[in-house]
């Protein structure tokens, strides 16, 4: 073999490598369980697109820590909704204690868990944020619509944390960019 085809063989198998990454950062198991933070019904679409990706799920907007069962995943859609919260009969200061009890019951548990942001740059403004500096350091895989990420928060943060990150171009590809990391 010459230096040219050792060289394109090597550039054949470090391509096929990155690929393999690019679409397998991260691996998680079943079952798993969907949860809202912020009350947004960006959890119902996550639920909703994984389903149809093939993978059974639990959805519970207002999940507690008592409920988690026997889920070996944790999937935390982020992004607060004011009508949601109206509509669930919580607040944002009773919402944001849920979510910190999730996450501390999720780590006891050594769940896996998955932020999931959605919502773009509406779910980033305001009350949101809040709910997005809470749950985005905290968990062990981001997928993030990258139209949320303009301002490269999530690229930050993933990259200070060292947590893998997927962009995706449209939220409803999110139930087969998750269905990745579930080996589907």
């Amino acid at each position: 073999m010459n230096a040219i085809q050792r060289l394109l063989l090597a550039l054949v198998f470090s391509t096929l490598a990155g690929t393999a990454f690019a679409q397998a950062p991260f691996r998680a198991e079943t079952p798993v369980v969907v949860t809202s933070s912020g009350q947004s019904l960006d959890a119902f679409t996550v639920k909703t697109m994984l389903g149809r990706a093939g993978i059974a799920n639990d959805y519970n907007p207002r999940l507690e820590p008592s409920q988690l069962g026997a889920a070996k995943t944790l999937i935390i859609a982020f992004g607060a909704s004011v009508k949601g919260f109206g509509t669930a009969g919580v607040t944002a200061e009773t919402e944001l204690a849920r979510t910190r009890a999730l996450l501390k019951a999720a780590r006891e548990r050594k769940m896996a868990v998955i932020g999931v942001h959605v919502g773009g740059s509406e779910r980033r403004k305001g009350l949101s944020e809040a709910f997005v500096d809470l749950v985005t350091p905290a968990v062990d895989y981001l997928v993030v619509w990258d139209e949320g990420n303009a301002d490269r928060y999530f690229d930050k943060v993933a990259s200070d944390k060292k947590i893998p990150l997927t962009l995706i171009p449209q939220p409803m590809e999110v139930g087969k960019t998750l269905a990745q990391a579930f080996g589907r």
